[in-house]
């Protein structure tokens, strides 16, 4: 399975350095202050939630939160962050989660464009399996801004987009990085979630990222 890897507390400062950048700062400001409201007293199970970054923000305004990964460095990392909020830990596949007991609210920052199209339907029907009635799949990711965003440098025979990232050691990986539409959110999600537009209450679209809530059917 494809996964990242955290073996350092310090190659965190890498993974999260695309936070710093000074042109999204207003957008991640907008994203913590709703995400904080959105899961407001509700038990909640991250997905993929890598070094933390929102983890450290969001954890605390729960009323409880599991924060998991498929990669132990990365779990260790948030255990050396000592974040407030924070009930559990937990080695995780993303890609299919197969989590219990079910919570109210399943979170999954920066991880759907991480998923090759084919696997975005098995993805939805995973999660849903995590969910209480009534539950709520809450996801972010990057909107594409020529400029700001890392160029596709290739496009498969299946549709999926790839960027080249440069490391500090001048070295360089391909990571997969697809920008889905509404639409594509949409007909993927079918028939474990209720189809939710991003200008209804639920939504937040904003320049450099996309933000939706989707209801459990």
């Amino acid at each position: 399975r494809r996964r990242h890897s955290f073996p350092t507390r310090r190659s965190s400062d890498l993974y999260e350095a695309i936070y710093a950048k000074p042109e999204r700062q207003a957008d991640l400001q907008k994203l913590v202050a709703q995400l904080q409201a959105d899961v407001a007293h509700c038990s909640v199970l991250e997905l993929a939630c890598g070094t933390g970054w929102w983890t450290e923000r969001l954890a605390s305004h729960a009323a409880s939160w599991t924060a998991t990964d498929a990669d132990q460095g990365a779990l260790d990392i948030i255990g050396h962050k000592s974040i407030r909020g924070i009930t559990g830990t937990q080695i995780l596949n993303a890609y299919q989660p197969d989590f219990s007991p079910r919570v109210d609210c399943v979170f999954a920052a920066h991880w759907y464009s991480h998923l090759k199209l084919e696997e975005c339907q098995r993805f939805f029907k995973s999660v849903a399996q995590c969910l209480k009635p009534g539950g709520r799949l809450i996801m972010l990711d990057n909107q594409y801004v020529l400029g700001s965003s890392t160029p596709i440098s290739r496009t498969d025979a299946e549709g999926n987009t790839y960027q080249t990232r440069p490391l500090k050691d001048g070295s360089s990986h391909e990571v997969l990085k697809n920008f889905p539409t509404h639409a594509q959110l949409h007909a993927a999600s079918q028939p474990d979630f209720q189809p939710q537009p991003f200008a209804s209450d639920l939504t937040l679209n904003i320049a450099h990222y996309w933000y939706l809530v989707m209801l459990k059917a």
